[in-house]
This record gives structure tokens, sequence and C-alpha cells, in this order.
């Protein structure tokens, strides 16, 4: 079972961070190379010492050997001087070594942090809307800006882990060049150790998995507690609030004391432990008739060396498992937002000439589910002014979310002009398409970058007379800053019939072919909207507009009314037709308001 676990484990390895395999190389390059720096020093130590205590020296193992010959081949001697000279030089290349492999290290990981954020925010924007409904609130927020930082600190670990398992693989070699039986004793003993240790990185492992769905149900509370602070203050909810935000907050740090302290018990145990295996190799090496002091000094620091490292990897192995929930987390979201991307095949140009024609639409979320449209057939043609009204819950927004094209009927089709709506380039047909909904979205910025909304081809001529259509000029010009003034998080400063306008103008700005009008002047007060009711007829002829309201008087003066009940167009005429018919649903409403 642990070993599926850990073949698991190296294919998301693989998943995460395959294309840095050259990288990855490198640093295992720069581990070999500053272990065997490191290694030759040390062994280097052995002549030194035994020539500083005046103890004849042999040179028996085949490093020390080497560098022996090596002076006398380049004419230097083997003194205490040279040797000197030779292992600050040995260690000076080390740190230059190392300071190569920081470098390639935090480019590694800096690139993977930078690439990820990009990828996972880019392929969001372009998923499906059906997919970005089922979305938790604070979901990408949470996935971007905290577990890809926690995914970067495990790539850090695995590329520090592979210098470190190289280095001591080197050390390896070097201390069985000294003495092969106390090296292979000390290897067992570590590998033993940490075969002992192993459950508790599985433990940390389980422990990280509960702490990161609890992470995002606190994430997704929060969101959603400060997008409705002003319904928790006006109903006096907020104890109740605070209590459940406590008891989420309690939950995060029973689990960040667990995981802190069953992290630290490798850490505190390994080096007395270690330090008692070096003293009992001492007191039997001691006894014995061919015990050489410099030689067992260099062999203890580099087995205590080889522990440190196993220590190193053991709690590099630690923070990896525990990082793994939220590498699965990444890779989980990553999958789903390319599994969900919006399907655009279309390669024609939006030409809206003619018609908008509903051609037998249906549609429904799911196939078992029941269907929210059934067989919608309308035509709009170019220059009408078209009325939209329902009760509510019949299915008016599923048809503008069909037009934009942020659904896709389940049998029916829609055409422009006769071409199939999927058969069009979707920038192309949403850059033709003006769209105002009751949802209120500005950034806080400028009036005028709120009007422009990153489109840098519009400029401040049609951002003017965008602001006048939509009948918000003069509230803009008595702004203390006019058209550059800062209007806060989501127009603070401005009402919400100002804010309105503001969106309004934003999509007339574009001069759309088609302007659909979803609610938009529901936030606005009579006389708002009657100016900007005027503004909309005034494009009677230039562009087609597509009103769906529940304040009749918006509809009254449209060209055709289209009545849905059911998931049916019900009725269709002008609105002085329908209200000629007693027992039409328009009549009804009608006389209801007034």
């Amino acid at each position: 079972m642990r070993i599926k676990k850990i073949v698991k484990i190296l294919h998301l390895f693989r998943q995460a961070f395959g294309s840095y395999k050259p990288q990855i190389g490198l640093l295992a390059a720069v581990g070999f190379l500053s272990g065997l720096f490191e290694g030759i020093g040390v062994n280097a130590l052995i002549p030194l010492f035994s020539f500083a205590s005046g103890e004849e020296y042999d040179g028996t193992d085949f490093i020390s050997q080497f560098m022996e010959r090596a002076f006398a081949f380049i004419n230097i001697d083997f003194t205490i001087t040279n040797l000197l000279i030779f292992i600050a030089f040995i260690f000076l290349l080390k740190a230059l070594v190392l300071l190569a492999g920081t470098y390639i290290q935090i480019k590694i990981v800096s690139d993977y942090e930078k690439n990820t954020r990009m990828t996972l925010f880019q392929k969001t924007i372009q998923s499906s809307w059906p997919y970005l409904l089922r979305q938790k609130m604070g979901h990408l927020e949470k996935t971007i800006s905290f577990e890809i930082k926690i995914v970067t600190k495990l790539l850090q670990n695995i590329s520090s882990l592979i210098i470190v398992s190289t280095t001591m693989l080197v050390y390896f070699f070097i201390a069985l060049n000294i003495s092969t039986l106390i090296t292979v004793v000390a290897i067992i003993f570590g590998a033993i150790l940490t075969v002992a240790f192993f459950p508790i990185t599985l433990r940390i492992k389980r422990i990280m998995n509960v702490l990161r769905e609890t992470i995002l149900s606190v994430t997704h509370f929060i969101n959603e507690s400060m997008s409705g602070i002003k319904t928790i203050k006006a109903i006096s909810a907020g104890e109740q609030i605070i209590r459940k935000g406590n008891s989420y907050f309690i939950s995060l740090r029973n689990l960040r004391v667990k995981h802190a302290l069953i992290s630290a018990i490798p850490t505190l145990l390994n080096q007395p432990i270690s330090l008692v295996f070096i003293l009992v190799l001492f007191s039997i090496s001691y006894k014995t008739s061919n015990f050489n002091l410099p030689s067992f000094i260099v062999i203890m620091y580099l087995i205590h060396r080889i522990f440190l490292f196993m220590q190193s990897l053991q709690g590099s192995m630690n923070k990896a498992f525990a990082a793994i929930p939220y590498l699965e987390g990444v890779l989980d979201y990553q999958l789903k937002t390319t599994k969900w991307k919006e399907d655009d095949d279309g390669s024609a140009l939006a030409q809206f000439n003619d018609n908008l024609c509903f051609k037998n639409v249906s549609f429904a979320y799911k196939a078992e589910d029941r269907a929210i449209l059934k067989d919608i057939n309308f035509k709009i043609k170019k220059g009408e002014f078209i009325g939209l009204i329902s009760p509510s819950g019949s299915g008016k927004t599923t048809i503008v979310d069909l037009i934009l094209r942020l659904l896709t009927p389940a049998s029916g089709e829609i055409f422009l002009d006769g071409i199939a709506i999927s058969d069009i380039d979707m920038h192309s047909f949403r850059r033709s398409i003006g769209y105002v909904s009751q949802d209120i979205y500005l950034i806080n910025d400028t009036v005028s970058n709120n009007i422009k909304f990153y489109d840098s081809s519009i400029g401040d001529t049609e951002i003017r007379r965008a602001a006048k259509m939509a009948n918000i000029e003069n509230v803009i010009d008595e702004l203390p800053n006019g058209f550059e003034t800062v209007i806060g998080e989501r127009g603070v400063i401005l009402s919400v019939g100002q804010r309105q306008r503001i969106i309004i103008a934003r999509v007339l700005a574009r001069k759309p072919q088609l302007l659909i009008l979803d609610e938009a002047t529901s936030a606005l007060d009579n006389e708002s909207e009657f100016e900007i009711q005027k503004s909309i007829e005034d494009l009677k002829g230039k562009t087609t507009v597509l009103v769906i309201a529940h304040r009749l008087g918006t509809v009254l003066n449209c060209d055709k009314l289209l009545v849905l009940q059911g998931g049916k167009i019900t009725e269709k005429g002008t609105p002085q037709e329908l209200l000629n018919k007693k027992d039409s649903y328009f009549f009804k409403m009608y006389n209801i308001r007034k």
C-alpha cells in the first residue's frame, strides 16, 4: 500500500515539475560537485592532522594517495602549509558551486510560481460558464495566492533534496574510502531510523489533507460573509457569524499545533540518537590495534554530516508530504479548468445585417434535469427594440446566457444572419454584443477607465459620447476630478443608479450591434430610467435592443414584446396588441401595476 502511495506521489511530482528536468539535472550536478569538493577537502584533513600531531602518515585511503600523487605531479611539497591552501581553495570552489546552485534553484522556483499562477488565472478566465457557476467564492484566490505558494515551497524542498541527496551520496563513497565497516554500519542505522520515522510522515500528510479542506472552507466563509455584510448587520446576525468563524479558527489552530508537534519529533530525536551512535562507535574503535585518530575524526565528521543530511532528508520528506494535498489541489484545479475550457470552434466573423433567430431551442443544465427552456422560437430583426418579460424563474436570463454563448442549447440552434452562432468566432461574436445586467461590476479606478474597461481602442471622445447617451455625463463632470475621479471599491462614491449608468456607458462606448439590458434599469430612479430609455430609443435602426424587465414601463415602447412562461414563449406582439387581449399575461401584469 505504501509503495502505491509513493508511486502516486512520484507521478504527481512528474506531472507538476516534469518540465523542469534539465534544471533539476543541473541541481543534481551541483550537489555532486559540492559534495565532491567538500569530501576531498575533509579527506585532506587526515594528512593535515597527522602532520600536526606528529604521527606517521601512511596515506592508506585512495583519496589521500591521489592527493599526494597530484601534489608530486605538479611539483608541490605535501606539507601542512600547502595542504591548508589546498583545503581553502577546495572549499572556495564548493562555495562557488553552491552559489550557482542557489541561483538555479531560485530561478526554478520563481519561474514555476509565475508560470503556474499565469496558467491557472488564464485557464479560469477561459473556462466555461457552467463550470464557473459551481465554484466556491474565493476558490481561485485561495489557489493562486495560497496553495501555489505552498507548492512552490514544495518545489524548493525537492530541489534542496536533490542537492542534499547527491551530496550525501558523495559523502558516502568518501566515507567508504576511509572505513568501509563503520560507513556501512552507520548507513544501515540511519536507514532504520528513517524507516522508523516514516509513519510520522504519513500522519503529517493526513493532517495536511484536513487542514487544506478547512482552509478552503474558511476562505469561502470569509468571502461569503464579507459579500453579505450589509445583510448580516441588517438582520443582526453578527454574533452567530462570529461564533461560526471562531469555530473554524479554533479548528485551524488545533490542526496547526498538531502538525507542528508531530513534525518536530524526528528533528528532536535525531541529534541525541546520532550522538549516542558516534560515542558507541568511538568506544569500540578506540580499543582496536589499527585505530587512527585523524582518520576516525574525519570519518566521524562525515558520518555526522550524513546523519545531518538524513535528518534534513526526513524534514524535507515531511514538508513534501505536508504539501502534497495542496499539489493535488493545484493539479486538480488545472485539470478541471482545462477540461471545462470554453469551446470556440467558430471562424466566421460576426455580422448582424438581418436577424438573430432562435429555432426550436431547448436547454437543461443536465440531461436528466427538467428543461428550463422548451422549443423556443423567435426572431429579432436588426434595428428592432424587443422586450422580454416573464414571471421569476421562467428562463429569461437563460435566454440571455444562450445568446451570449455562456450556455449551449441542449437541442435546436441559434442563428445570426443564417449562420449558426457556434460557427462564429467567439471574440468577434461577443464584441458585437453589449450586455448590461443588474449586477454592477466596477473596478477601483477612474470613471474613464471603468468606461474604457481595458479597451485601449476607446478614446476620450467615445467615452464622453457614451456617458452622454447613458445620462451620466453631467454627474461625472461634477465629480472632483471629472472623468479622472477614482470611484473606489465597487464605485462606493456613486449612488446605485449612477453606478448602473456607468456600466451602460461602458457598453455603449463599444457601439454594439445588439444591446441586451437584463434588468439593467431595475436600480434606477424613474427620472434616470426615463432619460436612459430616451437614449436607447434613439438607437433604433442603429443598434438592436433586447430588454428584459420586471418594470413594465421599460418595455411599453418596444417594437415587439415576448412573454416567457414555464420555459416557453406564450405570447408575442406589440405591447398594445397584448394589452388589447384581456387574458394575456401582459394585460394582467400591467393592470396589477396600475
